[in-house]
This record gives C-alpha cells, sequence and structure tokens, in this order.
C-alpha cells in the first residue's frame, strides 16, 4: 500500500478559473437619481455580493420590480459591476380609512385582550410565516411569547400584538399594522440563540446551468497518517484489531467522500478538481497545507478534523473568502465572526428545540422529568434543556372521563380480573370511582403537571418511581454522557414499565453505549437524539452498502456514511449554486444518507451551523431502531 493510493488529484475536463465565495453585504443605497418619463429611478452599482433579496429589501420595492426594469437579469443574472435602475419609491402616511389588501387570520375560538389577541393555532405554522401572515413585529411577538421556537403547533395559544382591540371587543377581522422595514437590521432571538435568515429564498439560489458547466476546485483535508501506514498490518488476521487504529479510522470517511465525487463526476458530469491532503492534529502539518494552498486555490475546503490544525486553515480561509466546512467539531467558537466556515455537529440549543417539538406533538398530556447525571459538568446545557422543558410542559393536563374509564379497565384486565372492572382506583393522588366516571362519561380531570428536574442519586430516582402515573405517559428526559448512569437509569426504572407507562429520551447520543441491554430500552420505548442515524431498511442506504462493497470489500462503517453525506451536499451544492453556495446552504434540504442539513446563524457575522438531529426508537414489533420524523419534507 503506497502513499499514492490516498494523496489523489483528480482532474476532471478543462482546468476552470478559481471562483472566491462572497459573503452577503449591507447595501448602501445610491444616491443618484434620474428622471424618465416623469418617473424617477435609483441608478445602482452592483457590489459584490449583493443579491436581487438585498436590494429589495434595501430600497423597498419587490425583486418583481426590479426585475421587470432589468429585463436582462433574467438571463445574465445579478452580476457585480452591473449598472441596474430601480424604482424610487415615495413613503406616504399611511391612511386609516383605506382598507387592508388582505386581513389577519382569526378564528372563532380567538379571544381579544388589550393590544393583543390570543390566538389558537389550526395547524402547524413556522413561526416566521406565522408572523408575516399576521403582520405583526416579530420581535413584538417572541417577547410575548417566550416559549415559542421556530414552529408554532396545533392547538398552542400564541399572544399575537395588535395594537388598537382591546378587551371585550367582538371579534372581527382587524387591519393588520403594516410592518416598514428600514434599512437591514441585524435581531438576534433570544429563546432559540439563532439569527433569522429571510425566509423567502433569493434568486441566486435557484439550481444555475451556467453554474453546473463551471469547473469547481476542492480540497479535502483528512488525517490518513500515512507517516504510519508502513506500521500497519493488514492480514486478515489482523483486520480486526486493526478498525480502531488512527490510521484507518478516517480512511472511510475519505472513501465515502470518493463515492460522491465519483457519482457526481461520473453520472452527473461535474467538472471537479480534487485536492486530498494528510493532515492531522499538528499545526506544522496544517501550515504545509495552507502552503500548498496558496499555489492552488480552491473554492471549498473539507476540514481539517482537530482544533489545532482546523485554526490554522480556518484563518486562511477566512483571508481568503473561502468556504470551509468543518464535519467534526461540538465547539460553538469556531463559528464567531468567521462567516466562512460550516459546522456540521448540532448544537444543544437545536436539540432542546426538537425536544420540545417532539413533547408538544407526541406527548402532550406526559408527566416530565428532567433527570441529570451527578457528576454532569454541563451545567449550561442542562439549564438550557430545564429552561426549554419549563416553557414547553403545561402547568396542567386534563383527561376526558372516558379516558379514565379505559385506563381503569386495562389496570384491571392487567390484575386478572378479567370483565370485570375495578370500582376505585387511585391516580397521582386522588381517588377515582369507575361508577362516577360512567355517570359523567363526557367529563373532564384536571391534573396539576409541574415538570421536575432531579439527580441521578438513588433518593431522586425513588422519587421519580414513587411520582409515576398510570393515567398518561411518563417521560423520563435523561441527560448524561456516562455509561454507568444510563445503566443505572435503566435497572432502577425498568421494573416500573410493569405498571406504569414510560418513554425514557437519552440525550445526548446514547448511541454509543453497545452494552445497554436491549429488553430494558424496548420496555422503556426509549428514544434517542443522534447527530447521524443509518436506516438499514431505507433502499438508498441498502444501495449504498452493495456499491460500497463491490468498490472496496468491505462494509461501511459510520465514517463511511458520513463521508459520503458531506461529499454528496457540498458538491452538489456548489455546482448548483456556484459562487452563492455559502448563502444558499439555509435553503437547500437534500437527502442524505446518516443525517439532514439544516443551516442557521447565532449572529450575523457567524458561520452556519447545521440545525437537525436525527431523532429514532425502538419498535416493539420489529425489535430495531426506526427514525421518527417531526416534519414533512415539505415543511422542511
Amino acid at each position: 500500500m503506497t502513499k499514492k493510493l490516498f494523496i489523489i488529484i483528480l482532474v476532471l475536463l478543462a482546468v476552470g478559473l478559481p471562483i472566491s465565495l462572497q459573503a452577503q453585504v449591507v447595501v448602501e443605497r445610491s444616491t443618484e437619481i434620474v428622471t424618465i418619463s416623469g418617473k424617477q429611478y435609483y441608478m445602482h452599482h452592483v457590489k459584490r455580493g449583493e443579491t436581487l433579496y438585498s436590494l429589495s429589501r434595501a430600497y423597498h420595492v419587490t425583486e418583481a420590480e426590479i426585475l421587470k426594469l432589468n429585463p436582462e437579469l433574467n438571463e445574465l443574472g445579478l452580476q457585480a459591476d452591473m449598472v441596474i435602475g430601480i424604482p424610487l419609491v415615495i413613503a406616504e402616511e399611511p391612511q386609516p380609512e383605506t382598507p387592508s389588501l388582505r386581513q389577519l387570520p382569526i378564528s372563532e375560538d380567538d379571544e381579544i385582550g388589550d393590544g393583543y389577541i390570543i390566538h389558537t393555532a389550526k395547524e402547524i405554522w413556522k413561526t416566521k410565516r406565522f408572523v408575516h401572515e399576521w403582520g405583526v413585529d416579530e420581535d413584538e411577538f417572541r417577547r410575548l411569547n417566550p416559549s415559542v421556537g421556530s414552529r408554532i403547533f396545533i392547538g398552542q395559544k400564541v399572544l399575537v400584538p395588535v395594537p388598537g382591540v382591546h378587551a371585550g371587543d367582538i371579534i372581527t377581522p382587524v387591519a393588520p399594522v403594516p410592518v416598514v422595514e428600514e434599512d437591514t437590521v441585524v435581531v438576534e432571538q433570544p429563546n432559540t440563540g439563532t439569527f433569522e435568515l429571510p425566509s423567502e429564498k433569493p434568486m441566486e439560489c435557484y439550481a444555475s446551468s451556467a453554474n453546473a458547466d463551471k469547473t469547481y476546485r476542492v480540497a479535502l483535508l483528512v488525517p490518513l497518517y500515512l507517516n504510519d501506514i508502513e506500521k500497519l498490518d493488514l492480514s486478515k488476521e489482523r483486520i480486526e484489531k486493526t478498525k480502531s487504529s488512527r490510521v484507518l479510522k478516517f480512511l472511510q470517511f475519505y472513501e465515502g467522500f470518493m463515492m460522491a465525487v465519483d457519482s457526481l463526476t461520473e453520472h452527473y458530469g461535474m467538472r471537479l478538481e480534487l485536492t486530498v491532503i494528510d493532515v492531522v492534529e499538528n499545526v506544522a502539518g496544517a501550515q504545509a497545507a495552507v502552503e500548498q494552498l496558496r499555489n492552488d486555490p480552491v473554492d471549498l475546503i473539507v476540514g481539517p478534523f482537530f482544533s489545532k490544525s482546523f485554526a490554522v486553515v480556518q484563518a486562511y480561509a477566512l483571508q481568503h473568502n473561502i468556504m470551509i466546512v468543518n464535519p467534526m467539531s461540538e465547539r460553538e467558537s469556531i463559528l464567531t465572526e468567521a462567516p466562512n466556515v460550516v459546522k456540521l455537529k448540532p448544537n444543544v440549543q437545536a436539540m432542546a428545540s426538537e425536544l420540545a417539538t417532539m413533547l408538544r406533538m407526541q406527548y402532550p398530556k406526559a408527566k416530565v422529568t428532567l433527570l441529570v447525571e451527578d457528576s454532569q459538568s454541563d451545567s449550561a446545557v442542562v439549564n438550557v434543556l430545564e429552561r426549554t422543558l419549563r416553557a414547553t410542559v403545561a402547568s396542567e393536563v386534563q383527561l376526558s372521563n372516558a379516558e379514565m374509564l379505559e385506563m381503569i379497565a386495562m389496570e384491571s384486565r392487567r390484575r386478572n380480573l378479567g370483565k370485570k372492572m375495578l370500582s376505585t382506583l387511585e391516580v397521582e393522588g386522588q381517588i377515582f370511582s369507575t361508577k362516577a366516571l360512567e355517570e359523567r362519561p363526557d367529563g373532564m380531570i384536571y391534573f396539576e403537571n409541574p415538570m421536575r428536574c432531579l439527580s441521578s442519586s438513588e433518593s431522586d430516582i425513588s422519587s421519580f418511581k414513587n411520582g409515576l402515573s398510570s393515567a398518561r405517559e411518563n417521560v423520563l428526559v435523561a441527560y448524561g454522557k456516562d455509561i454507568v448512569f444510563a445503566t443505572t437509569i435503566l435497572n432502577n426504572v425498568n421494573k416500573s414499565t410493569q405498571k406504569y407507562p414510560i418513554t425514557l429520551i437519552g440525550l445526548p447520543n446514547w448511541s454509543e453505549f453497545d452494552n445497554l441491554l436491549v429488553e430494558n430500552l424496548l420496555n422503556m420505548n426509549a428514544v434517542y437524539f443522534d447527530d447521524h442515524f443509518v436506516d438499514y431498511n431505507d433502499s438508498i442506504v441498502l444501495k449504498f452498502v452493495g456499491d460500497f462493497r463491490e468498490k472496496y470489500e468491505c462494509d461501511p462503517m459510520s465514517y463511511a456514511f458520513e463521508g459520503f453525506d458531506v461529499g454528496w451536499y457540498f458538491l452538489n451544492a456548489l455546482r448548483q449554486f456556484g459562487p452563492h453556495a455559502m448563502d444558499c446552504l439555509p435553503y437547500y434540504h437534500l437527502p442524505l444518507l446518516s443525517t439532514r442539513y439544516h443551516f442557521g446563524k447565532n449572529r450575523y457575522d457567524s458561520g452556519l451551523e447545521n440545525q437537525y438531529w436525527n431523532i429514532y426508537q425502538y419498535d416493539n414489533q420489529s425489535i430495531e431502531l426506526k427514525p421518527i420524523r417531526l416534519y414533512s419534507d415539505e415543511e422542511e
């Protein structure tokens, strides 16, 4: 085995000029105004990084109005140094008597307060779309609704700010207060920790045949440890032991990435020059890689995988405005004031948001407990989880008498009473009479529903078991990174599943705990949150496995799937969006093998971070893990 097997420069078709990826810039309105046929227009000199969307925001006109005045943009696209005309819009004082072009979507279940409407959602909304439909100020909406995340769910009540309304008013459609947007203003959303990107996809983020015809230069900086290659024994007797060797650790990432390269170049005609450089932990290797990149500039860098070497290459990428992808880091700091960095590992804020979504959608009446590892040092993470759960879990839930009767019937069967029903049953400290429930089947029963945060001490686990409800689901959210913590929970709580409905949600990455007893996980309907998950029932996954075996004569492991996903997603993004690829990633969703990429920003000047967590659960029928999809592909 030689180094040539690993260091590959793939040149396909003609060599293209390097393309630098431009970050979005703030548009400065032109002061040059001309008058044509009695109408006034700005003459705007287009700067690099400006888009139709950013121009429309700056000049308060629609993208369609700009395209109508400049029809050549439909063919050429918006390019730097162009001079285009933009209609001059003179703001007028609002006339209250003028009827609105649209009305607020008020329903008969809504109530009016002083300066707001209490709206009950009839469907799942993206929060950005909701405030747009109502025509209200998003900052004010979020101030009134601190627990609302990126989505609003069916049955959820929200306060919609509508100035001029008062409690007792008759509910009729009210004209919305127009929101006049000034020049671009950066707003951070405190409830999610994310900077809200524009909801409408910019014109540059539609696939272009012109971009597809270009040649792209990509560098994969992967730790292959070529200097150690002579020490590696690859005989069949030693193959199992060498799987954990650092020489082989990231080899499958490289192989998976190359599977994506081969598919795109051979079947889709992508023009690509790929440089693979062996970069390990040391800074010297990263500096050598930077020198190589100076002589051969690229449009995209993937890696390095380790923090010290990544910092060196990141500085170079920032200086030259090159998109750089970090596939492995969990550190938020790599995004700070680094608008060209793409971080693939999702953060805890996104995990908490997805957890809240799942609880609202699938466990709206559950009794929720957060159980934290005693030695857990991630106090900031725990605080985020606890704060999110307290904002999500309703302080009071209601069950119908019919639901209670059904539960009593199940408990009677569990006690082998046949068709005979228990006359009374104690539930959450209250005693209920079967006869009284039967007399009022349409009645409702209310239960207090405090969210508890406990430690993994013996006394706290006992407190959790003593507080279990037989009438509704008991959701145990367990946060800890030690297998002893996970084993303690399973061993102590498993027996309670014989009497109480319990769902265990393990955070984060409990898939790394290989020695947990599957029977206990099944009993507790275990749910996992993970940054990646491979569904071997998926036909596309099975095809990849077959192709990988045929090409490399071994089974693909976790890094092989991740390597393919990175290559397939980012090379496709380059092929479709060219120099605008970085700006278009938040709007680009592509089916992948082991995860999905949903990118967002923490700040306007930060890089992009994946916010998607894979959620999957043990299926008691098939006794295997299956993905849980909270949204349809259309919603995502």
